[in-house]
């Protein structure tokens, strides 16, 4: 059985499009709708795009709430009840660089997309293998890397978590769980609470929001809180061996030597956590 799909990418790094190029080819045997959402247009991405899927949809919409205010936006552009489910992926920035530690393993930027998308479209089989769990499995609502399913909240931000199920008169939802990182496949009629309450007005626009503390980032949360809480399951069957090695190895590095700019601007290095070099960056 085939299930309706629509597929969201937001497209905001234009640069990776040959990246998403080469996941969206895993989807060219099965029937799908591809929305596009982006804050400046590209005419000949855009065309390539097409080239890719003829009968694409481009969006248009504000810089405001990262990937999560233009998927709230393609909600409003969709009758849901058309579509069993939804892939939302999104560019990401994937350049050289560390981020933090997700589930007691250090996550690299590079990792962080590679595990989001591979565990959703990484291949033909790893696509059709999704969309048979759902067939299969009534209580699946959502599939994410298995990796980056957490709980992890600031204080704000859970508070915001918790102040927004209430919104939406849900109860029983604890623990807070989520796709860190907004790439996942959900049936769509659990996005329709989303559908009916947000809009994208209601997100800030991107570069005046304040990292980790804003609407964006509670939704991120929400989306899997929600799952939950509609009794459905979170699920990632992905695995990935050499992330498991690297992960563990590099959070331990981490402890052990650490080398970052402060937000006061004072290049600084700790061995141990303990600081042991600090200079004023001119």
């Amino acid at each position: 059985m085939n299930l309706r799909l629509a597929v969201h990418l937001h497209m905001y790094y234009w640069e990776m499009w040959p990246e998403i190029k080469k996941y969206l080819r895993n989807l060219e045997d099965y029937p799908y709708d591809l929305f596009v959402t982006m804050n400046e247009r590209n005419a000949a991405i855009e065309q390539d795009i097409k080239r890719v899927h003829e009968n694409t949809v481009f969006l248009n919409v504000e810089n405001r709430g990262y990937d999560v205010g233009p998927f709230v936006y393609f909600l409003h552009q969709i009758d849901l009840e058309k579509y069993d489910l939804i892939l939302k992926i999104h560019t990401k920035n994937n350049k050289s660089g560390a981020c933090g530690v997700i589930n007691g393993r250090w996550m690299s930027r590079k990792y962080w997309f590679m595990l989001l998308i591979e565990a959703l479209i990484g291949s033909k089989n790893i696509f059709n293998r999704n969309i048979k769990a759902f067939n299969q499995d009534a209580y699946l609502g959502m599939i994410g890397s298995k990796y980056l399913i957490t709980s992890s909240c600031t204080k704000t931000v859970r508070d915001g978590v918790i102040e927004n199920m209430e919104r939406l008169k849900m109860s029983n939802y604890l623990p807070i769980r989520f796709v860190a990182g907004t790439m996942f496949m959900v049936r769509s009629e659990i996005m329709q609470e989303i559908k009916n309450n947000y809009n994208i007005d209601d997100f800030l626009p991107s570069d005046e929001q304040k990292k980790n503390e804003n609407l964006a980032h509670v939704l991120e949360r929400l989306f899997g809180t929600l799952t939950k809480a509609l009794g459905y399951k979170i699920c990632g069957f992905d695995r990935n061996k050499e992330f498991e090695v690297i992960g563990v190895l590099g959070h331990w590095w981490h402890f052990v030597y650490q080398k970052k700019i402060t937000k006061r601007n004072y290049m600084q290095i700790k061995v141990l956590k303990l600081p042991i070099y600090r200079k004023k960056i001119a």
